[in-house]
């Protein structure tokens, strides 16, 4: 693991609110290599938001606190619990990852399933927990891409060269970022679409494969309800998304939701109802 002051500076420079954001930050790289050196992630396409910062926007990106995959082929969750006990057995670069008793589970509808892996370091003895969640209710539409993890300053001190990982391709994250802004109430989904709202994107393969993502999970897509969502704005958590952002980022809930509303708009097409 870094060293606290190695961190702290990290925290410093990204202009955080809490050093243990930082940790996080880092511990989570530390955990991606593990499982990756094991082979783990060869069975798991990355996505989410911690993907998103770490795969294709670097800064630019929210900071996160879990990791979300997809299966890239069908598996069965105890040989990849199995795989991580095992690989948890030694600490890693002197940090010791967990797999608690109760640290498992799945979801009510039997679509995804997860892990809770526990970790400690020598400043930071508590049980900090992870939070990793594998959905297995489809595989990848796109072709998945191998990427390389944007570099931060506090690589030039680890004892590895982070990994390439496999991820979702773009689209079918923001596809599934739409699915959970329609049917959760995160503002760190909100906030990450906002990012994107700006950029050139293929609106019309997007908005399909919202249909398909919310189809997989037994729902259909209505773009009204989706667009008084935002238009509102005041479902979503706000609070929940301060943490995560640097001091001097002041979030602009009317620009950001305007903007999603426009996206909207466009990728309606000749779909609209």
């Amino acid at each position: 693991m870094l060293r606290q002051a190695q961190v702290q500076r990290y925290s410093i420079e990204s202009g955080l609110r809490d050093i243990m954001i930082a940790e996080k930050e880092v511990v989570l790289t530390f955990l991606l290599q593990l499982l990756s050196e094991h082979g783990i992630l060869d069975r798991l396409a990355f996505k989410g938001g911690t993907c998103l910062r770490k795969m294709f926007l670097g800064n630019l990106g929210r900071f996160s606190t879990d990791l979300d995959f997809t299966g890239v082929q069908e598996h069965g969750h105890e040989d990849v619990i199995l795989a991580m006990m095992e690989a948890f057995e030694q600490p890693f670069h002197g940090i010791q990852f967990a797999m608690p008793d109760a640290g498992y589970y799945e979801t009510q509808d039997g679509l995804s399933w997860g892990v809770n892996p526990m970790y400690s370091h020598d400043w930071n003895e508590g049980e900090s927990e992870i939070r990793l969640q594998i959905s297995r209710r489809e595989t990848p539409t796109l072709p998945t891409e191998r990427r390389a993890q944007i570099y931060q300053s506090y690589f030039r001190f680890l004892p590895f060269a982070p990994a390439d990982l496999t991820c979702l391709a773009l689209a079918e994250i923001l596809a599934e970022k739409i699915r959970a802004c329609y049917q959760r109430n995160k503002a760190r989904d909100i906030y990450d679409l906002g990012i994107f709202a700006t950029r050139p994107l293929d609106h019309a393969l997007i908005r399909r494969l919202v249909v398909l993502k919310l189809w997989q999970a037994r729902d259909t897509f209505d773009p009204a309800r989706l667009m008084r969502k935002f238009e509102d704005g005041r479902d979503f958590d706000w609070e929940d998304l301060g943490q995560l952002l640097r001091r001097t980022i002041v979030v602009d809930r009317d620009r950001i939701t305007a903007r999603l509303r426009q996206v909207i708009r466009i990728s309606r097409g000749p779909h609209r109802r």
